[in-house]
């Protein structure tokens, strides 16, 4: 699923850029990557995954089998840069920010069908991190700084896998017998 939402982002860029035919890759962007990082290139690199903070600890919701944990609520932290010329850089960087502003919510009519039957949607914001978190990036990559954008992409739900077992409490029952008093 998690694959299928960077798709979905690539997607989203390369149709609010049709004269750029297949200019954006997915790409780790890692030194310990062993495929070359393409020339030419947007790079679309996940570069962390958590749980939602806001949507954690939510109540038991009602499932197929009774009640269950409530959906599972994920932002996704996405690198994108272009490699290429610098001035180049700057020009393709500015369409994408272009086409995620435009496009800040996906919402399953959007999606591929796969991940639209797992998803209930993606928002896209643009992150702002300081020098240190974006040398900090960089320098867990294995490689020097360069100009990139951050995003965050909230996915929401992430559903239960179905599991034999569960259930629903159906009676709480206590028997006292009382004895001598």
């Amino acid at each position: 699923m998690i694959r299928d939402v960077s798709d979905a982002l690539r997607d989203l860029i390369e149709r609010a850029t049709p004269d750029l035919d297949g200019w954006v890759v997915h790409h780790s962007l890692s030194q310990a990557e062993t495929a070359p990082v393409p020339e030419n290139k947007a790079i679309l690199a996940l570069i962390d995954v958590a749980e939602h903070p806001h949507l954690r600890n939510r109540p038991l919701v009602e499932g197929a089998t009774g009640l269950i944990r409530a959906p599972l609520s994920l932002q996704l932290h996405y690198l994108i840069t272009y490699i290429g010329e610098h001035d180049e850089a700057q020009t393709r960087l500015a369409r994408i920010v272009q086409a995620f502003h435009t496009t800040p919510i996906l919402h399953p009519p959007a999606l591929d069908p796969s991940l639209a039957g797992q998803v209930g949607r993606l928002a896209i914001r643009l992150m702002a991190p300081t020098a240190d978190e974006r040398n900090q990036v960089w320098s867990a990559l294995g490689r020097p700084g360069r100009l990139a954008l951050f995003y965050e992409v909230d996915v929401a739900p992430v559903p239960l896998l179905e599991r034999e077992g569960s259930g629903r409490v159906r009676e709480h029952r206590i028997d006292y017998v009382g004895g001598p008093r």
